[in-house]
């Protein structure tokens, strides 16, 4: 064997362990990445799941609107963003105030995860799209209050996050995969139907 073709087979060898170790190393990290999302995700429901964040959210869902009718309540909410003296307030306008703020962070920080890639997109919203709906839904007035009084464009990330959700929810009115089998079902317990948009409406 000349000495030109033993260095033209060990180049090729060298090209193919080269070449596996490359792709044992792509294998390699989209494993670490796979395993990244999913900590984040279960890291994300367990915060969604916390004793702290159902509690805000429970005062979010049932006191917010009807606190931001108060003058003085949105007078300490504007003073409050933009570093002002606070006029007094009672502990539930506190309340509300920090628990609006702890639940539009935690969406803000969701999104900023999942503009980057660190979460991937179509797996959270698969789980979480209305529920972001919802939440933005209930925010919306305060946080559009607070982005005037502050002058800054609060809770953008957020905000985009609620734009990928109402895109998944156009795209995926039923998130069940196509061409699958439903399993059949009856419930024995018949139920009223669901009451139109109309229907609540004349109710008041």
């Amino acid at each position: 064997m000349s000495l030109e073709l033993i260095n033209t087979v060990a180049s090729l060898a060298t090209v193919v362990i080269v070449a596996t170790a490359a792709v044992a190393a792509i294998v390699q990290l989209r494993h670490l990445r796979s395993s990244n999302q999913i900590s984040a995700i279960l890291s994300i429901g367990e915060q969604f799941q916390s004793q702290e964040f159902r509690d805000a959210f429970s005062v979010v869902r049932h006191k917010l609107a009807q606190t931001m009718e108060s003058p003085l309540f949105r007078e300490y909410a504007a003073c409050f963003v933009r570093n002002q003296p606070l006029p007094e307030v009672g502990a539930g306008d506190e309340e509300v105030r920090r628990d609006a703020i702890l639940i539009g962070n935690a969406y803000e920080h969701v999104g900023i995860l999942i503009k980057h890639g660190v979460v991937g997109r179509d797996i959270f919203l698969d789980r979480y799209s209305g529920t972001i709906i919802r939440v933005w839904g209930m925010l919306e007035t305060f946080i559009a209050f607070m982005r005037d009084a502050a002058g800054s464009e609060l809770f953008e990330n957020f905000e985009l996050l609620v734009v990928y959700a109402e895109k998944w929810e156009r795209e995926h009115a039923n998130s069940y995969p196509r061409g699958m089998p439903r399993l059949k079902m009856r419930n024995p317990w018949p139920v009223a139907p669901m009451p139109t948009e109309a229907d609540r409406n004349s109710l008041g």
